[in-house]
């Protein structure tokens, strides 16, 4: 007598290595990743995670199976000529979409990545730029971040079969099982990536997220469950596995998606996922492979591939052209049937008929393939670069007439001659990286050794006639170019000791212990070097709300000026809630959403005037040459004024020199 089929699964292995319930399971996760993304508030979704883990999985599933008859050029061919056309495709029409909607500063970083996801590259690059991916505001998020977990996999692409390579080798050799050497491999791959990611994401999440080394132990656990056959379980006992693993890929997001990946979190979606591999296959509606393995699942499955390529950049054009960081609902249904129709076209053109092409299934013209799909898109993004690139010196070319700066500003002076339009200095394209020049950094030889910090330095060839320090974050750092000038033609040693985000400070509410540390190091390197004169911010200019004084700033520089240290003090630029040149391309510098009163940015009276008191505290405020006539203004003499939404450009800061050394040779001469 048969047994009943509540208790049996029908789970037998079929000739086919198709599995159903898998070929589902990538339909739901690739559903969560984008709802995640659309309505997760920086959550992580662990879809991501579940794909990770079947590639893993049928990989090493496929190396088992090929044994010594594995080939690897075959293998690379196969994979990458179904993967790159379609990723080229998408990568091509977003920098278009780019160039014809985003603002010009945005289109070096966008141009930049591209190449980066082209070649596999994305998540270093992002781990370049300090990306958080959990971030909760997207306003700047690149259209092509979603790259990451591509690139990561087209490495492990690599890998996986040069280890494979190895194996055989062993097994040629000293015949040695492939099995024992791969299942070695991974042992060791999942116990050191993991130990690694454990202490990379204690120390910085946001790196550790997009690193493949921390992400590599993922790739090795699902290699090792691929060494364990799939057994014909009982049928309770393979539908709640089942069920147990869909419901926690399902809700995982809510439950662990607020965690650091990839550290311990991340074996929530990878063992969900290995249940649901392990539970089989079935036909009973009871069991959650049958409804894996639906039409719908299916459906979405097929396109799970054109649908992550597509939704993440849909979703960041709505946002930027909808002004939001977050999604409505129409937005969402718009942003969603774009997707899908998108990864249905694409799925049909080029996953079905091109890469099907007969003439494709040979290695040579596969391979060939590839290398016109990479050269046809790199070509083009090269081409676009070289014609930013020529149209940057343009702009630096025009004699300085007409772009003064502040300059314009001396009374008496002429008016900027008339200029096309977008011909900005330094340019529109690059005025997003329009960052102080790097000085050489500190010798080794430096006696005493300063603080932990970025440093960076200028020695004169002989005997200094002034040593002076620069000190503090990024507010104090932007005025190096012309601290840098006058340290060369005066014959200083200047040190450049900054900590980014930090004051100079004692411990209280809004300090850190960082910024506290930082400057009681600072103190005693200043008390035993004795500079000439320190130079500093002074003051605190917020985005929202009002200009105030740094907090126990008095108290910690009192040491120094007792010792006989001059502190000169400048007085902090206004900050914005928005990107000052974005808003420029977008509206006009003469459009009243990218103007501000200065009284709306900075205090009525300099918070630095009551520091004056203190014997040796020396002021300095440029306010009146950043907001001239009272007005905070993006463009001042044809060059912009602010590089982003808080930063002076260093353009615009060499056009303060006059200014800056007559104020700073005033107070310094005291």
């Amino acid at each position: 007598m048969a047994e009943p089929t509540i208790f049996v699964a029908r789970s037998r292995r079929r000739k086919s290595t198709h599995r159903g319930e898998i070929h589902g399971l990538r339909g739901l996760a690739i559903a969560l990743v984008v709802a995640y993304h659309l309505w997760g508030a920086g959550r992580v979704s662990g879809g991501v995670d579940v794909f990770l883990m079947i590639s893993a999985y049928l990989m090493t599933g496929s190396f088992l199976r090929q044994g010594m008859a594995f080939r690897i050029l075959d293998f690379l061919v196969g994979r990458f000529r179904r993967l790159i056309p379609s990723s080229a495709v998408v990568i091509l029409t977003v920098c278009i979409l780019g160039w014809l909607i985003l603002p010009p500063t945005r289109w070096y970083p966008l141009l930049d990545q591209a190449i980066a996801s082209l070649f596999y590259n994305q998540n270093w690059v992002l781990i370049d730029l300090a990306t958080d991916y959990t971030s909760p505001d997207r306003s700047g998020t690149s259209l092509l971040q979603h790259y990451w977990s591509l690139s990561i996999q087209g490495q492990i692409f690599v890998i996986w079969p040069l280890l494979m390579l190895i194996a055989m080798g062993l097994r040629k050799l000293a015949r040695v099982p492939i099995k024992a050497s791969l299942g070695t491999f991974f042992v060791v791959i999942t116990l050191g990536s993991f130990t690694y990611a454990l202490q990379a994401v204690a120390d910085n999440p946001s790196r550790a997220y997009f690193d493949t080394y921390a992400r590599l132990w993922e790739f090795s656990l699902a290699a090792l469950f691929a060494f364990v056959p799939v057994l014909r379980l009982p049928f309770v006992v393979s539908a709640v596995m089942s069920w147990l693993g869909v419901l926690a890929i399902g809700f995982g997001g809510l439950i662990i998606g607020r965690l650091d990946f990839p550290g311990p979190a991340a074996l929530w979606p990878s063992l969900a996922a290995a249940l649901v591999v392990f539970a089989g296959g079935s036909r009973n509606r009871w069991h959650a492979a049958y409804w894996l393995s639906s039409s719908p699942l299916a459906w979405v499955g097929d396109r799970a591939y054109g649908l992550y390529l597509w939704h993440w950049p849909i979703l960041m054009f709505w946002l930027f052209l909808s002004g939001r960081n977050e999604v409505d609902l129409l937005g969402s249904v718009g942003v969603i049937g774009l997707s899908i129709l998108l990864a249905d076209l694409t799925t049909r053109t080029i996953e079905r008929r091109f890469n099907a092409l007969p003439l494709l299934k040979a290695k040579r013209w596969g391979l060939a393939s590839i290398a016109t799909t990479l050269l046809i898109a790199f070509g083009a993004v090269q081409f676009w670069t070289i014609t930013l690139d020529r149209d940057v010196r343009a702009v630096n070319e025009t004699p300085e007439v007409s772009r003064p700066g502040a300059r314009a500003l001396t009374p008496g002076a002429a008016a900027p001659t008339a200029t096309p339009s977008r011909s900005i200095a330094p340019g529109d394209t690059v005025i997003g990286t329009d960052w102080p020049e790097a000085l050489p950094g500190c010798g080794e030889d430096l006696v005493p050794k300063p603080p932990e910090s970025e440093c960076s330095e200028i020695r004169p060839p002989g005997e200094p006639h002034k040593t002076v320090v620069m000190m503090g974050d990024s507010h104090a750092n932007q005025w190096n170019p012309l601290m840098h000038d006058l340290a060369n033609r005066e014959q200083w040693h200047l040190l450049v000791l900054i900590k980014p985000g930090c004051r100079f400070t004692l411990e209280n509410p809004q300090s850190t212990p960082e910024c506290v540390e930082y400057s009681r190091e600072m103190t005693d390197y200043l008390l035993e070097i004795k500079p000439d004169f320190v130079f500093t911010v002074g003051s605190r200019a917020q985005a929202q709300g009002p200009e105030l004084a740094v907090e126990t700033y008095a108290d910690a520089v009192r040491p120094l000026t007792e010792a006989g240290i001059k502190i000169v003090n400048m007085r902090d630029n206004p900050r914005f809630s928005f990107k000052m040149p974005e808003c420029v391309q977008r509206y006009g510098a003469a459009d009243p959403r990218c103007l501000r009163p200065v009284e709306e940015k900075l205090a009525p009276v300099s918070p630095q005037l009551a520091l004056e008191t203190i014997p040796g505290m020396l002021t300095m405020d440029l306010t009146e040459f950043i907001c001239p006539a009272g007005w905070c203004s993006p463009v001042v003499g044809n060059v912009y004024v602010y590089m982003d939404d808080n930063h002076l450009s260093r353009t615009y800061i060499h056009t303060l020199k006059e200014e800056f050394e007559a104020q700073l040779w005033r107070v310094i001469d005291r």
